[in-house]
């Protein structure tokens, strides 16, 4: 239920107003200024609204620092949505300059961390700027500013004035078009008009696209851990309704006595079972829509995301619905077979279970599977991944299912051998495995479900806050720089020199530049329905020199270019090796042959390796490195690292912010710091989804207890009353319970190891092996805690007088 109404308010939201998110129906982002022939063009066509962008820092009086990003904006924005500042005021009036001092409007994320209020002055470059407003509401404010640099609004003329502006500066021109021409026709048009150019197109139907894309992944998971822990529930539905059908046995007999047809006595039960379906169903609407209330004011916090009646409707009755056939699946199968024993065998025996089931009964459980199946496949929106799902659901129970049947048959194998003659507790208890009506199957099934997704969850958020506590401080700089100029590279090397605590300064150069033919054929003539080579045409690729391995890359495919390596006479200017993401986006590998166009320029690289970057310890992301003096006749900027002192870590900051404004330092403790906020939202998440399945869990195997408890009462006390001793029976009990912990433990913790293995090696790019440990170990304290309890309460069973025993379990 809290799933599908996060998804519901995240496909109407994202998807419905991604012209508003986007700022335009058509986005065309330049390194430089559009020529007036080509505004011109745009202006016939439709409305046209300019913001350049701009990172830098920001200081405060306090002398504080923040990495911003600078928005100058121009009379038409924004072209969709509303811009709500506070106090009140239009745009311009904010930015204007008034008595000789320029206004900014600036994020509420930042007023709050900077502790900043309207009329404050900050420093920007050479200016000093009053802020003139808070910014409420921003249409097309990007998620990513929470951690890339909180937007501040200003004027063109105010940005012209801060000196930020100059040679090697990283300006971003973004044109926003509003237009009444269907948008793809406008797209061909533009690029047919204004041909092999570097400027990105992107309109709200490709950004609407990826976000659903997206959506689709984000949605798929949720619902994925949504339909197992339906289907752990439905396995304790099974249960339930097994235990209810035992204690109405005698009911049964006498109405089948009385000549009562079983589909008038299965109608009965029928009826029954849908009320406390329906029932159960509307507490879970409500708890879940408390939950996507919480997670919705969450999102809110990043997101324009308000969670509407219309969300929780249609979340609720499709959540309903699921509830209610889930029930029916599987409750069928048991009722079916109740129904079908005879009435000699009800009145003389203490178990429902049978191994038939009549064909009116296994028509209704087929299809009610089938029910369920297709609407897993319409809820998910991936087909794939639904199919996946199911998939994986099928092979757990046929695997689980042969793994019983091995049990039963090492079980009975294992009772008659000769070493155990005299060892009779451990022979009962090795019978009780493999007895009719044995509650193995669904052990095995339910606890062993929800334990492997508890593993998994573990491992997986143990890993990530060490990773970020642990690894990160130990490995990181304390501070990181942008766009350091390549004649500001000695007055930074000085600068830092004055530090004592200063172990290593680590600059590297950052060419950006575009590929633009693989092994001698030109990008834009390569034809792939896979692949948008017009779009790759246009990326720009941040590449650099390997520097002493600046950015912690690691070889996954071919290698590092030989020590020897020198130019050749066959067009080969250089050899590189490139990032995996890029390289597998372009199909690339060791070997091919890779023509770069650099500041107009075009050299050819021979391709020698891929590598990849180490996760979250990533600083700048390089798609490409070059082997060296590949880069020399275009190198303008660079990029560096700082390790020394935290705390001088913040002098230096402040020394190269007045001394430096165009260079942009970061400190890895403020990163740190986001980087904890954002994955503590992930592992509460993570912990809430393993507490409701482990819950669940444990309430499904509280109903297979209950199913064989009475039996196991009964045949205890048996025992007891032909001469077996209490500690006899006790020993046995616990044997039997010992077993079957270690045998959920062993697979539970196998397919939780490889789940986790597999999402933080291939999908994170985490290895640490050193925490798996910890989900075996929650494995098996679950499995002691549960079946302790079990074997607790049988114990407590076998204090009472044997004939209120023999009375409460006798058939």
């Amino acid at each position: 239920m809290a799933a599908a109404s996060l998804y519901q308010m995240l496909d109407r939201v994202l998807l419905s107003d991604t012209r508003v998110l986007m700022g335009g129906d058509v986005e065309v982002e330049s390194s430089e200024a559009l020529d007036t022939e080509v505004l011109k063009w745009i202006a016939d066509t439709g409305d046209i609204s300019l913001t350049r962008e701009l990172d830098t820092m920001m200081s405060t009086e306090s002398d504080d620092f923040a990495l911003v990003q600078l928005l100058s904006t121009d009379s038409a924005y924004p072209l969709y949505g509303e811009l709500k500042l506070s106090p009140g005021q239009t745009l311009a009036t904010a930015l204007e300059s008034t008595n000789g001092q320029w206004g900014v409007a600036i994020d509420p994320i930042l007023a709050e961390r900077s502790q900043l209020s309207v009329g404050d002055t900050v420093y920007i470059g050479e200016l000093a700027l009053t802020i003139r407003a808070i910014v409420i509401e921003q249409p097309d404010r990007r998620l990513s500013a929470n951690w890339r640099g909180a937007p501040v609004l200003m004027s063109e003329d105010a940005m012209d004035a801060t000196g930020l502006i100059s040679p090697g500066s990283r300006v971003e021109y973004e044109y926003r078009i509003r237009t009444t021409q269907d948008i793809q026709t406008w797209e061909s048009n533009f690029i047919a008009q204004f041909p092999n150019t570097d400027w990105e197109i992107q309109t709200f139907e490709d950004r609407n696209q990826r976000i659903a894309e997206r959506l689709s992944q984000v949605a798929s998971g949720l619902l994925i851990v949504a339909f197992s822990t339906l289907f752990i529930g439905g396995l304790g539905v099974f249960n339930s309704i097994s235990v209810y059908l035992q204690s109405k046995r005698e009911t049964i007999a006498t109405l089948k006595a009385c000549g009562l047809r079983d589909s008038r006595i299965g109608q009965v039960f029928v009826v029954q079972i849908a009320i406390l379906a329906a029932a159960s169903g509307l507490v879970g609407l409500i708890l879940g829509a408390a939950l996507a209330s919480i997670g919705s004011q969450i999102l809110a916090q990043d997101l324009p995301l308000a969670l509407q009646t219309s969300d929780i409707l249609l979340a609720a009755l499709a959540a309903w619905c699921f509830g209610i056939v889930t029930a029916f699946t599987f409750a069928l199968p048991a009722l079916g077979r109740a129904l079908q024993v005879d009435v000699a065998h009800l009145f003389r025996a203490s178990d429902l279970r049978g191994d038939v089931i009549s064909p009116s009964w296994r028509i209704a459980s087929y299809l009610f599977v089938g029910l369920l199946g297709a609407l897993v496949l319409l809820a998910i929106p991936n087909v794939l991944f639904g199919l996946a799902f199911l998939a994986t659901v099928i092979v757990c129970l046929v695997f689980f299912e042969g793994v019983v049947h091995t049990l039963r048959w090492l079980s009975r194998n294992m009772e008659q051998r000769v070493w155990l003659a005299k060892h009779a507790a451990t022979r009962l208890a090795l019978a009780n495995m493999h007895r009719p009506g044995t509650p193995l199957r669904i052990t095995l099934l339910s606890l062993g479900t929800a334990l492997t997704l508890l593993v998994a969850c573990t491992v997986i958020v143990v890993s990530l806050l060490r990773l970020v506590e642990n690894t990160i401080p130990e490995e990181s700089p304390a501070l990181v720089l942008y766009d350091v100029l390549s004649n500001q590279k000695e007055a930074i090397t000085k600068a830092t020199q004055n530090f004592g605590s200063v172990s290593k300064l680590s600059l590297s150069p950052i060419v950006r530049g575009r590929v633009s033919a693989i092994n001698d054929t030109p990008i834009r003539d390569l034809v792939n329905l896979d692949i948008d080579w017009q779009d790759m045409a246009r990326d720009e690729q941040k590449l650099s020199y390997l520097s002493g391995n600046i950015d912690g890359i690691k070889i996954v495919e071919g290698a590092i270019w030989g020590e020897n390596f020198v130019p050749d006479d066959e067009g080969v200017d250089f050899a590189f090796i490139m990032e995996d993401r890029e390289a597998e986006q372009m199909q690339l590998k060791p070997g091919d042959h890779v023509k770069f166009t650099l500041v107009g320029v075009e050299r050819s690289g021979l391709l020698t390796g891929i590598y990849s970057q180490q996760g979250i310890q990533t600083r700048f992301w390089f798609e490409a490195i070059l082997s060296d003096g590949a880069l020399d006749d275009f190198i303008s900027a660079h990029v560096g690292t700082v390790y020394m002192d935290d705390q001088e870590a913040l002098a230096l900051q402040t020394v190269l912010a007045r001394n430096y404004p165009n260079i942009i330092t970061v400190r890895t403790k403020d990163l740190i710091a986001s980087a904890n906020d954002l994955l503590s939202k992930g592992t509460s998440g993570l912990s809430m989804i393993s507490s409701i399945s482990l819950l669940v869990s444990l309430m499904v195997l509280a109903s297979v207890m209950a199913a064989g408890r009475t039996k196991q009462s009964y045949h205890a006390i048996i025992l007891y009353c032909i001469g077996a001793r209490i500690s006899y029976i006790r020993k046995a009990i616990a044997i039997e319970y010992t077993l079957l912990a270690l045998v959920v433990s062993a697979f539970s913790i196998a397919l939780g190891l490889t789940i986790a293995a597999l999402v933080l090696q291939f999908r994170l790019k985490v290895f640490m092996f050193d925490v798996y440990w910890l989900g075996a170990a929650v494995a098996l304290i679950s499995s002691a805690i549960v079946f302790g309890l079990g074997a607790l309460y049988l114990f407590q069973k076998l204090k009472i007088q044997p004939a209120q025993l023999l009375k409460e379990g006798a058939p």
